[in-house]
């Protein structure tokens, strides 16, 4: 699949899924759209991951995965992990805010990663 492509789904699916989420933020749907959203985000931001691998000398696609696989894994464990805690049945946090401090932090090694001779 082309790297433009990824970008635009990526793209599509958080611009929908927020629009959809604030349309509808009272309904389990909503929320349903906002994880879409969050995941698009996190798909724009693998897709920066990538093209800055790309263009160092790397593969594109071991680096997006890389962004994209531990941030959404990450996030899920915390969300797991913080659900007890929360009142009323509710989660204490959500694991969006550990996804994106994840997918930020490897955007960055990426981006101070030396090129590849």
């Amino acid at each position: 699949m082309n790297e433009y492509r990824v970008a635009s789904i990526a793209l599509a699916l958080a611009l929908i899924g927020f629009a959809g989420g604030y349309a509808l933020a009272d309904t389990p749907l909503g929320f349903t759209l906002f994880h879409l959203g969050g995941l698009g985000v996190l798909g724009l931001l693998a897709s920066a991951a990538g093209a800055i691998a790309k263009k160092k000398g790397f593969s594109y696609w071991p680096a997006f995965l890389y962004d994209l696989s531990p941030a959404i894994v990450l996030g899920v464990i915390f969300a797991f992990l913080a659900s007890p805690s929360g009142a009323e049945g509710r989660p204490a946090a959500c694991g969006g805010s550990v996804s994106l401090v994840v997918a930020l932090a490897i955007l960055a090694t990426w981006a101070f990663k030396r090129r590849r001779d």
